[in-house]
């Protein structure tokens, strides 16, 4: 019994450093180390790796979002621009530059920018355009 204790730790330790050295540098192959030793952190592991992947996408889309507004796209547009442009971030494209290239692209995602007219009441006198108003609420 006590020759095949012995057998097995030697195989162990024979085996465990060709886990080791086979992916050192990959965080998957780790992994697989990990499960050979202990099945339950495997999964820890891939379980942060969908964390981190997920809260890449977060903040991919914020960005996009950010760069889509500051560019002047409409908040009724921002979801259809944000869906094109997280497109082309997916192709290796930076946030900034896809939102530029989707503005680009399609101008009508683009809030109109319109003048509002201003009004002054600052003279008193009959030429001043509140003069006719003044006149009907002083003949009572």
């Amino acid at each position: 019994m006590e020759n095949n204790n012995e057998m097995l730790a030697e195989q162990e330790v024979q085996g465990a450093p060709e886990v080791q050295s086979a992916g050192a540098d990959d965080p998957v192959t780790v992994s697989e180390g990990y499960r050979v030793n202990d099945g339950t952190r495997s999964g820890e592991v891939s379980e942060l790796y969908a964390q981190v992947e997920m809260l890449k996408s977060e903040l991919t889309t914020a960005k996009v979002q950010t760069a889509l507004l500051l560019l002047g796209i409409t908040k009724e547009k921002l979801e259809d621009g944000t869906s094109l442009a997280i497109g082309l971030c997916s192709t290796g494209k930076e946030p900034e530059e896809a939102a530029a290239e989707i503005i680009s692209a399609y101008p009508h995602l683009k809030a109109v920018q319109r003048k509002i007219p201003q009004f002054s009441a600052s003279g008193s006198g009959s030429d001043d355009g509140f003069s006719a108003i003044r006149k009907i609420f002083s003949g009572r």
